[in-house]
């Protein structure tokens, strides 16, 4: 019966197909042109994204997203930086501003202890450091225009300043949102914490959804040149979430631990269902698939962030 009604759809839907497989082409087009752009050309900027992230949901989404995929020990459960991006109003970028600036780890021994606490690597890669030579290369470079980030310790500085400044952690928590496994949270929760703790400037929150379940991922907290407080509106978010992805969700999980098991619903498996689910396939993998583009670039690791 699935296989007929698949069949079925396909027959009826054949033009629909062949106009989504050329809106894709399309897409792939700009997208190309678009990481051209950001990444050759205009190092302006005009706001620095303070991004934290929660390291329990960053370590499930990178175990889930292979095999072999593995985290470090997290230590210390609390907000972490992912990266102080240079960022246009509107635009992702500018990226990658000065190639020829490595990464240097020795130039960070004196602030050390300061980047295993507020600045940690969740991921486990092959290359060491993998997180910090990311964010300098295509960020971090890009920062030097300005007098308090000119250098690689001064950014990395910058940013552990800024995390100690803005901590999450507490300030969720002063507002009854703790992480745990057992129970969720809705966008209102977290929007009012984090909003009471920056003095009434707009954060930027981001979920990713695992295994069928949003997790809260991100929250970006934004800053003017001179390092003060700016709303977060006018930054672009992957799908046009003024306020982030988890504007998405009716709730999201906080989770306590890397261990999350989410909820495996039994209702709906009934057979009329499955025919509906496979002829809605052909469609769904077609927007997925742009979709995928886009999102996934923060839902498997931060190579594109």
């Amino acid at each position: 019966q699935a296989y007929n009604c698949l069949i079925h759809f396909y027959k009826r839907n054949m033009i629909l197909m062949l106009v989504l497989a050329f809106s894709l082409s399309l897409i792939s087009a700009s997208e190309v042109k678009s990481t051209e752009d950001h990444h050759h050309h205009n190092h302006h900027f005009d706001v620095l994204i303070l991004t934290q992230q929660w390291p329990y949901t960053t370590c499930l989404d990178w175990e889930e997203s292979g095999s072999r995929h593995k985290c470090r020990e997290i230590t210390h459960a609390n907000w972490t930086v992912h990266g102080l991006w240079p960022t246009q109003w509107g635009k992702i970028g500018p990226c990658f501003c000065n190639n020829s600036w490595k990464f240097d780890r020795n130039l960070l021994k004196p602030i050390m202890t300061d980047m295993s606490l507020y600045w940690p690597d969740v991921e486990m890669r092959g290359q060491p450091d993998s997180l910090w030579t990311h964010e300098w290369t295509k960020h971090g470079t890009c920062a030097t225009q300005l007098p308090q980030t000119n250098s690689e310790v001064a950014y990395f500085s910058k940013g552990c300043e800024l995390a100690q400044e803005n901590r999450i952690t507490d300030w969720l928590e002063m507002a009854g949102v703790v992480p745990t496994n057992n129970a969720s949270y809705t966008l209102e929760n977290v929007w009012d914490a984090v909003l009471n703790g920056t003095g009434g400037i707009r954060p930027h929150i981001d979920c990713v959804k695992i295994d069928g379940q949003a997790f809260i991922s991100e929250i970006k907290v934004c800053y003017s040149k001179n390092f003060i407080r700016v709303n977060c509106d006018g930054i672009k978010g992957v799908g046009g979430d003024m306020m982030g992805k988890c504007l998405r969700y009716d709730s999201f999980y906080y989770p306590s631990s890397a261990d999350h098991e989410p909820h495996v619903s039994s209702s709906g498996m009934i057979g009329g269902i499955v025919c509906t689910v496979l002829a809605l396939s052909a469609v769904g993998l077609a927007v997925g698939y742009m979709l995928f583009r886009r999102s996934r670039r923060r839902g498997r690791g931060y190579e594109s962030l």
